[in-house]
């Protein structure tokens, strides 16, 4: 399989340069990491054994924020950081994270109580201090039935109405990464490490295997960072085969429904587990459960339970959406990469741990999104202390999260933008931050490119042909899924898959054949994000995929 001449140059480098740091994993720590370590000066390569995001990185609930629910176990630590984080998140990517108001509307005979609410959400004011996005308030039920009219009435006592913030996680994963390699780290996806070679006791790399085309190589590095998130036990036990686990990942499901409520919910469930709706791009994202993980993480589905919990969770609080399985787009799962623990995975701490073994191998174990960033600081601190590097203090918090700009004079872009609807060149901007501009120079050279991929998206071919050429795409669900979110759209992705198709092949080098196998591929993909209902009998398209596609 042809996977495009800049990877082929990545590829290459991999096994021809000797790099300080060596990090496994290209989820949002691991990406973390490369760009804190690659802004200092710091010689960083960074492997994914899929895609950048493609693990929990993009299975999140979307939000970045404080966790009201750490409140409950007493976790003010974890919610300070997570608070403080949440305000440098803003700072740097306001393109891809926003803030958005939650109500929590509040039931006779629910486990919190108004009085209780109202303490906890002015402690969460007051943890997040100056660089609160908003105070809480408290509304009566007249009041909240007012802001959401679709609420269930009978036993409404009250609700709190909070901001935290929305994000756009495989974006921001994404973003970290492009960002690493724009001030010299070597990143790349689809490399699987085989093993881990020592010298004089110490490790000194990884042997990896580039799994689309199936070669083979070692690279070198001084240290070598596991940031896998939940496969983090499996790549301990590659440097010390008798280490203990230290991960108890839970999995949690969300679905993706048509929009259902004007405003962003958090329920209390019938087993008094807290749930999200959120707007998702135009759709409601419902989420999450909260199990234990039976069988291999890369298998990890909704099951007809899971789904049925959060169906009924949203028809007792909206009885008049009469949400049903055959109104669901998709659903994902992933895996929280939990501490081991004691008691059930609700109470679970999302703290972190760095634990570094015999052989010198780092391992990122735990943490949440949210503190992604101050996560990767205290990693690049601690390993620059003990190789005794001489590093100037982290930047990230400081540099906006976008790609470095190529010089360009204000005449060209005023060229580029003059016949460019202004909503278009917006989204643009918020999305792809200076990338933007390369786009617009795409459209300039090819102007085809300017195209809508369907009618009913704003998505420009342009942007999947970026997504190849800069942007790591090797694959038509890199495309649609991460890239861009057209996967989770009513539509699937189906009637553009031809469009995808053609833009792998122009910029990624894919055969005929390649091309085929990857269509194959993401319907599969997609058949998976409705895995708890039956598959039509013909062509073995999945029934909501197929309606989508007539």
């Amino acid at each position: 399989m042809s996977i495009g001449a800049r990877r082929a140059a990545r590829w290459s480098r991999l096994g021809a340069e000797r790099f300080q740091l060596l990090i496994i994993g290209g989820g949002i720590v691991g990406a973390g990491i490369a760009r804190d370590a690659a802004m200092r000066g710091v010689r960083v390569a960074l492997i994914e054994q899929g895609d950048f995001a493609g693990g929990t990185s993009s299975k999140t609930s979307k939000l970045i924020h404080g966790g009201l629910r750490y409140l409950e176990h007493g976790q003010l630590g974890l919610v300070a950081e997570s608070l403080r984080e949440r305000h440098i998140l803003r700072t740097i990517a306001p393109g891809l994270i926003h803030p958005l108001a939650i109500l929590l509307p509040l039931y006779a005979g629910g486990s919190r109580r108004p009085a209780a609410v109202r303490v906890g959400l002015g402690i969460y004011d007051l943890l997040a201090g100056a660089h609160n996005v908003r105070p809480h308030r408290m509304l009566s039920a007249r009041r909240a039935v007012a802001l959401e009219p679709k609420l269930r009435i009978d036993g409404l006592r009250a609700a709190g109405l909070y901001v935290d913030c929305l994000m756009d996680d495989a974006r921001v994963c994404l973003s970290n990464a492009l960002q690493a390699e724009s001030f010299g780290a070597v990143c790349v996806n689809y490399v699987r490490v085989r093993a881990l070679p020592r010298a004089d006791g110490r490790l000194a790399g990884a042997a990896i295997e580039d799994t689309l085309t199936g070669r083979s190589q070692d690279v070198q590095a001084e240290v070598v960072v596991n940031a896998t998130g939940p496969w983090g036990d499996a790549i301990r036990r590659l440097s010390v085969p008798e280490a203990r686990p230290r991960l108890a990942p839970s999995k949690g499901i969300h679905l993706i429904v048509p929009r259902l409520a004007d405003q962003a919910l958090f329920l209390e469930a019938r087993d008094r587990r807290m749930i999200f709706l959120l707007p998702w791009h135009g759709y409601t994202l419902v989420g999450t459960t909260e199990s234990p993980v039976d069988g291999p993480l890369e298998d990890l589905a909704a099951t007809g339970d899971d789904v049925a919990y959060l169906l009924d969770a949203v028809n007792d609080a909206l009885p008049g959406s009469r949400i049903r399985e055959a109104d669901i787009i998709a659903t994902f799962a992933g895996a929280r990469p939990l501490l081991a623990h004691s008691g059930p995975t609700t109470s679970a701490s999302r703290e972190h741990q760095i634990d570094v073994d015999r052989h010198g191998l780092v391992s990122v174990l735990g943490g949440k999104f949210t503190t992604y960033r101050a996560m990767a600081r205290q990693a690049v601190d601690r390993i620059a202390r003990e190789q005794g590097w001489r590093l100037e203090r982290c930047l990230t918090g400081d540099v906006s999260l976008i790609e470095s700009p190529q010089p360009i004079g204000v005449v060209h872009w005023r060229e580029l933008v003059q016949d460019i609807d202004g909503d278009m060149l917006a989204r643009l901007l918020m999305r792809y931050g200076t990338g933007a501009l390369r786009i617009l120079r795409m459209i300039e050279a090819e102007p085809g490119l300017g195209q809508r991929v369907c009618p009913h998206h704003e998505v420009l071919l342009a942007e999947l042909a970026y997504g190849v050429l800069e942007e790591s795409a090797c694959t038509m669900t890199d495309l649609l899924a991460r890239r861009t979110a057209i996967a989770w759209s009513s539509c699937q992705g189906l009637d553009l898959v031809s469009s995808a198709t053609d833009m792998l092949r122009r910029y990624g080098g894919l055969s005929a054949q390649d091309a085929q196998t990857e269509t194959e591929a993401y319907m599969q993909f997609l058949a998976r994000g409705l895995s708890f209902r039956p598959l039509l009998e013909s062509g073995g398209v999945w029934a909501g995929a197929a309606e989508a596609e007539e």
